[in-house]
């Protein structure tokens, strides 16, 4: 039988690939060949923790278990500055440090309520070298009345203490440090007493832990120096902790600050952590050891032990910071790009978009645009159901109990007003419209800020194949789009948090449109 393979599995016949085994399999709709290449990409792009290592460990590795044992004998009650708990951590801290062979020193903050920040060097730290780096570790003691503070900022005591034990392992290197400040809850006072006069000191490399909520992955949310190079450690130190570009537009827009603010603004390089996940216990009293995940601990130690050791030894360069690059997570590590290539690809996808003719295309971009507005709509009708059935809405300072499924509310609100609206522009000139908005708007935003606007890109390019009627090529771009949205996606809910629900439903008209719209007719039967 020539030309066929006697195997059950095989082809009946070359002009037929959809007989397999006797059974006729139909081709895979384009829509769902869309879906299926964002989801399987989605699904090796989904955050993950890495699992906790054990208090046995060999002494030069980072252990969760190790840095619990601090946070939950300093996160037992609140500790708020100038309490006896505060100032018995600051003991313990002292004393945990001096173990270390820390040259350990207290730095007194004059104002309206005396702080105290700690200061740790390593015994071989040379002060008069203006120009040796340094490396430092860096939390806060302090907690809001309310709280114990296992995350806020018991995770950053626990995660100081145990990187520096595991850099110290074989002696504390010269140019290790370690700053606890106090007054952080009451607006940064510790941090900015401890810059004062130290602005164009010896250059240092902080890196900073911070929480706003007790489990989840890590996100390193802001960086400060020279991105290229801070970067360039950070693929080395092999961290897995969530990076992008476009966190720190959506920090900026939020009410939090941590003192890493103070540190970017004198000039200091470095990074700053947090968590999010579980932002319902953030400065309450739910913030306890026991609802702090010992995995998300364990993530953002490996990184800042990491990133320690790849900064020791190494010196930052004295020019000016270059062009912030863009960043993003795939699976395996971090991408780093410049914004020149964000820029070009957006070029292309207005280049790819055919030009069709006809006032039906103005329909379908009504479309979209009324999708958006719709979505709004919605999302406040969503957020007025919250208010009514949820009397605690406002009691939390970041997140309400059990938000998430408001996530999953919001964000099917917006995809079924999105599809809805999808309908009014079927006719093939009326989805050009929508598409071709869809490709117009986030190519200037990728050209305007590509830093952020790098995560609309692959939908682009998936609306202008769509609009050329070819879905089939338009599955590259969407299994791109899975990769680098899933993790944004992932984030972007519990960060904005359901305070901000019209915005959330907003969110998949904007991410997910070219999935959600019309398609066009195919042009050949290979396309689909």
């Amino acid at each position: 039988m020539r030309g066929r393979i006697l195997v059950g599995v095989a082809c009946t016949h070359e002009r037929d690939r959809t007989h397999y085994a006797g059974l006729h399999v139909p081709p895979l709709p384009p829509r769902s060949m869309l879906l299926a290449a964002a989801l399987l990409a989605g699904a090796a792009a989904w955050p993950r923790l890495p699992d906790v290592t054990p208090a046995d460990a060999p002494l030069d590795v980072f252990s969760a278990e190790r840095a619990l044992v601090h946070i939950r004998a300093w996160a037992a009650a609140p500790r708020p500055s100038g309490s006896k708990a505060h100032a018995a951590v600051i003991v313990g801290a002292e004393a945990e440090l001096s173990r270390l062979g820390f040259s350990v020193e207290r730095e007194h903050v004059s104002g309206k309520r005396p702080l105290t920040n700690v200061v740790a060097h390593a015994p071989e730290w040379d002060r008069d070298d203006i120009a040796q780096t340094g490396v430092w570790l860096v939390a806060h003691t302090d907690t809001v009345p309310e709280s114990p503070g296992a995350a806020d900022d018991g995770l950053g005591l626990g995660v100081v203490m145990e990187a520096a034990r595991a850099l110290s392992a074989e002696g504390a290197p010269p140019n290790l440090h370690v700053l606890l400040t106090d007054g952080e809850e009451l607006g940064l006072h510790g941090a900015i007493a401890h810059v004062q006069g130290r602005v164009g000191a010896a250059p240092r490399v902080v890196l900073n832990v911070e929480a706003r909520g007790t489990e989840g992955p890590a996100y390193m949310f802001q960086l400060a120096g020279a991105s290229t190079a801070l970067l360039d450690v950070w693929n080395e130190s092999r961290c897995r902790a969530q990076a992008t570009s476009l966190a720190r537009a959506v920090y900026d827009v939020l009410p939090n600050d941590t003192d890493f603010s103070v540190f970017r603004r004198a000039g200091f390089w470095g990074y700053d952590f947090a968590l999010i996940g579980g932002a319902h216990r953030y400065h309450s009293p739910e913030d306890t050891p026991e609802n702090l995940d010992p995995r998300s601990v364990q993530q953002v130690g490996g990184c800042v032990v990491g990133l320690a050791r790849g900064w020791l030894g190494r010196s930052v360069a004295s020019e000016a910071p270059e062009v912030a690059p863009v960043y993003f997570q795939v699976p395996g590590g971090t991408f780093v790009g410049p914004p020149w290539g964000v820029r070009a690809l957006a070029i292309g996808a207005l280049l790819a978009l055919p030009r069709p003719r006809g006032w039906r295309a103005l329909a379908g971009g009504a479309a979209w645009i009324g999708a958006l507005v719709s979505s709004l709509v919605a999302g406040f009708a969503l957020l007025g159901v919250a208010l009514a059935t949820r009397p605690d809405f406002w009691e939390r300072d970041a997140e309400m109990a059990g938000a998430g499924g408001w996530y999953v509310a919001a964000a099917v609100t917006g995809s079924v007003v999105t599809s809805a609206a999808a309908r009014f522009a079927r006719h093939p000139v009326s989805a050009w419209g929508w598409h071709a908005t869809i490709v117009t708007l986030s190519a200037i935003a990728a050209l305007g800020a590509p830093t952020s606007g790098y995560v609309l890109l692959p939908g682009a390019l998936a609306s202008a194949l769509i609009a050329r009627g070819r879905p089939g090529l338009a599955v590259i771009p969407a299994a791109a789009s899975g990769i680098l949205l899933t993790p944004v996606l992932y984030a972007i809910f519990p960060a904005l948090t359901t305070r901000l629900l019209p915005v959330l439903a907003v969110v998949p008209v904007l991410t997910l449109g070219w999935l959600l719209g019309p398609l066009m007719p195919s042009r050949s039967s290979g396309s689909a």
